[in-house]
């Protein structure tokens, strides 16, 4: 997702980031609100349900702050918003209560604006009362991805003790969910009426459903190996001035890691990492003209775990495109997953799930 995202804000240090699917649904709902309440509050109700989108995710980004579980971003798109948290939850409690978060702030905003609305007499307040309330709901359907898949996640962990078969049973209602909300979509459109958006909807709960249920199986392979188990720590340095020809010629200091750390901006903070594979991508006639800036992968772009972290618990936050954990400890950058010894650990795992590379 933050491929086409563009940084809007940072609150209470949790970086807010949009994808560009979202001009789509503004220009979607201006349209059709400008058309009911007049241009200026049409914006302003486009405004408001973007802010209520923003709202229900940090319900989510502070209630999992209090259980130690820190948000890496919080990422707005077309289908709504995610919360990227650096861990899993701590136990049953919190990933429940992390997931409820979001619903119950909606549903707060909801209520109150709906209130409001009725005393003042304002269509534009009701609208955007109703639509909080409406997410609420929505979010709190019994599958995942939604939250309330989250909170059934959470019972069936309290009540089986094995959070992957937790993981499986919520991602198989999610699958029903979603394939249900599909056919209702397309009955729908079979018979004139607009259902475009929800077989759409209903779609991407059930394949993110699956994906939930495939990375059950593997995390449960990978049960009680820790992210230092496979760590390279200390990785090398480059500056600014680096080009990729001389780091190739220099590649004995990246070690086993595949991967130098580079301070970008020559202000001696560490910016991101330059794998090693894209410096053999480079062709080698312009090597000496490419400098490691252009191939740098910022940090927040790299799943980020500490040593004594669950590798089981680093897998939804993985780049299936560039699967990089780099590891932490007190805010310092202790080292890095090689990419190679991750891939080669996560196709054993799936060999042992499904018996298939």
């Amino acid at each position: 997702m933050t491929t086409g995202s563009f940084k809007l804000a940072r609150i209470s240090g949790i970086p807010v980031r949009a994808h560009w699917s979202m001009g789509l649904v503004a220009i979607l709902f201006g349209v059709n609100l400008a058309a009911g309440f007049g241009l200026v509050s049409g914006a302003i109700a486009v405004v408001a349900f973007f802010l209520s989108i923003l709202a229900h995710e940090l319900g989510h980004a502070f209630v999992a702050r209090r259980y130690g579980v820190e948000t890496q971003s919080i990422d707005l798109w077309a289908l709504g918003g995610v919360a990227r948290l650096d861990r899993e939850s701590p136990t049953p409690r919190a990933d429940g209560l992390i997931a409820a978060a979001g619903p119950l702030t909606s549903l707060a905003i909801g209520v109150v604006t709906f209130g409001i609305a009725l005393a003042v007499d304002s269509p534009v307040l009701g609208w955007i009362g109703f639509i909080n309330v409406a997410l609420a709901v929505f979010n709190m359907l019994p599958g995942a991805p939604l939250d309330g898949g989250r909170v059934l996640r959470a019972v069936r962990w309290a009540r089986t003790g094995n959070k992957y078969r937790a993981a499986r049973d919520a991602g198989n209602a999610g699958r029903v969910l979603g394939w249900s909300m599909a056919i209702i979509g397309l009955a729908l459109m079979l018979n004139g009426y607009p259902g475009i958006f929800i077989t759409l909807t209903g779609v991407f709960i059930a394949m993110n459903a699956r994906a939930e249920i495939a990375a059950s199986y593997i995390g449960e392979q990978l049960d009680g190996i820790k992210v230092r188990d496979l760590t390279w720590f200390g990785l090398a340095h480059a500056g600014v001035d680096m080009d990729a020809d001389s780091m190739i010629w220099n590649r004995s200091r990246l070690g086993g890691a595949g991967a130098v750390a580079l301070d970008s901006n020559g202000d001696g903070v560490l910016d991101g990492i330059v794998l090693e594979d894209a410096l053999w991508a480079v062709p080698g006639d312009q090597r000496a003209m490419v400098m490691l800036d252009t191939l740098m992968v910022p940090f927040e772009q790299t799943a980020q775990a500490g040593p004594d972290d669950d590798l089981s618990s680093v897998l939804p936050r993985l780049n299936p495109l560039r699967p990089v954990v780099t590891v932490w400890s007190d805010g310092k950058l202790q080292g890095i997953v090689p990419p190679a010894k991750l891939r080669e650990r996560l196709l054993s795992a799936q060999q042992a799930a499904f018996g298939r590379p």
